[in-house]
């Protein structure tokens, strides 16, 4: 059964050029000895977990240059065709080539805001009193003995703007 409708708008990145509209591309991800240590001390030590996924992560966040993109094939706009019109990027797309990037630095910025300081281990571990969060593109977990700890944090990322959806208890992490 289907159980949930996906779609994306996505920009072809292999028409971008490097030095014109794309410079560095490298986004960090959490290291997976790193989310097996902290799975380890949430279980032996009783910790709380919750799991969350950022909805539509990488258009959170701006565009990073000016980017132009072909109107995608069946769209009709009012005042033009493909052949005579292009979409003025706004936000930052999947398919860009620093997309990753783009949404990681974003991010970054907001965890900072709310307190969230950065492991010198591991640049997607955080950390804010007894809370870690790690993070995986756009997918997190947050631990902490305290589940008002957490709680605490989901909502001030929500008061940051971005678009968090709260999966509950920690049972699987990208499939594992």
């Amino acid at each position: 059964l289907v159980y949930k409708w996906k779609a994306r708008l996505n920009i072809h990145g292999g028409k971008q050029e490097y030095g014109v509209n794309y410079w560095e591309t490298f986004s960090p991800v959490v290291m997976w000895s790193t989310i097996r240590l902290i799975l380890t001390l949430v279980i032996t030590n009783d910790w709380f977990s919750r799991q969350v996924d950022f909805v539509l992560a990488f258009p959170q966040a701006d565009i990073e240059c000016d980017m132009y993109m072909e109107l995608p094939k069946g769209v009709e706009m009012a005042h033009g065709k493909g052949n005579t019109h292009v979409l003025h990027l706004l936000k930052n797309l999947y398919g860009q080539k620093q997309a990753g990037k783009i949404w990681f630095q974003f991010l970054r910025q907001k965890l900072e805001q709310i307190g969230f300081k950065p492991s010198q281990f591991n640049e997607c571990m955080y950390f804010r009193g007894d809370v870690i969060f790690l993070v995986y593109v756009d997918d997190g977990i947050f631990v902490s003995p305290k589940q008002l700890s957490i709680d605490k944090a989901i909502n001030d990322l929500r008061k940051q703007k971005l678009d968090v959806d709260d999966q509950g208890d920690l049972k699987d992490y990208l499939g594992v």
